[in-house]
């Protein structure tokens, strides 16, 4: 039965082999060239993210946001120049109440014992209105009042010249105690119907504590502070 077969059958045989054989090896290299040609979609996506975050950089380099040290820093300066500033009108302040306030007569710097030009603001009423109530004497000056509705009780409360009254200057500012105003020449005679002012020569003779004024209005609810006491002398009338 061997010896019987067809040679040519033998040869079909090997050449479809071969062929097989040959035909593989050209279809691999087709494939690989296929794959290099057309790269995976992943890659294309990967490329996609690595992209956006270099955007986004941009972004924000092109923001310039201000460095929180610099905040800071400007805050603190900020509050130093306040504190200098409110340090400095503090400062002034006093040092412009020590001015005013010395010796217990606002606006000047007067001294016990110092004879000093001062011109009085004045109307004809302050005859009447006028006083102040305390419990000291100064050079046997005192106030008609020892507190506000309690006449002086220690000796006369007639004589002007005795008898202390609150005066305030032509400057609105400077007040002191002073006695004989209305005891002057200048004064004895008809007196303007509207403000008028007086020059005099007026001398501190020593402190009144705490006293309270009474004007026109009627009694200060508050005393005042320590304030020059004395006479006056020398007035004029100011035309």
């Amino acid at each position: 039965m061997a010896d019987n077969a067809d040679p040519r059958d033998d040869e079909d045989d090997e050449k479809d082999a071969e062929g097989v054989s040959n035909e593989e090896p050209h279809e691999e290299p087709a494939a690989a060239e296929a794959a290099k040609a057309k790269p995976p979609k992943t890659l294309s996506a990967s490329k996609t993210l690595t992209t956006k975050p270099a955007e986004a950089s941009d972004v924000v380099k092109g923001a310039r946001p201000v460095a929180p040290q610099q905040t800071t820093q400007s805050l603190v300066k900020s509050m130093v120049l306040f504190v200098v500033v409110v340090l400095g009108l503090s400062g002034a302040f006093a040092l412009l109440g020590v001015e005013r306030g010395s010796s217990g007569a606002r606006g000047a710097n007067w001294k016990v014992g110092q004879t000093v030009d001062v011109e009085i603001s004045l109307v004809a009423g302050d005859k009447r209105e006028l006083s102040c109530a305390a419990a000291d004497e100064v050079a046997g000056r005192h106030c008609a009042f020892e507190a506000p509705n309690k006449p002086w009780s220690k000796g006369d409360n007639t004589d002007d010249k005795k008898v202390l009254r609150p005066y305030t200057a032509t400057d609105n500012v400077t007040q002191f105690l002073a006695a004989g105003v209305w005891s002057e020449p200048a004064l004895a005679g008809t007196l303007p119907a509207a403000r008028f002012s007086i020059k005099c020569k007026y001398t501190p003779e020593g402190k009144i504590k705490a006293p309270t004024f009474h004007w026109e209005s009627g009694w200060e609810g508050q005393p005042r502070g320590e304030m020059l006491a004395g006479a006056v002398s020398g007035c004029t009338l100011v035309p």
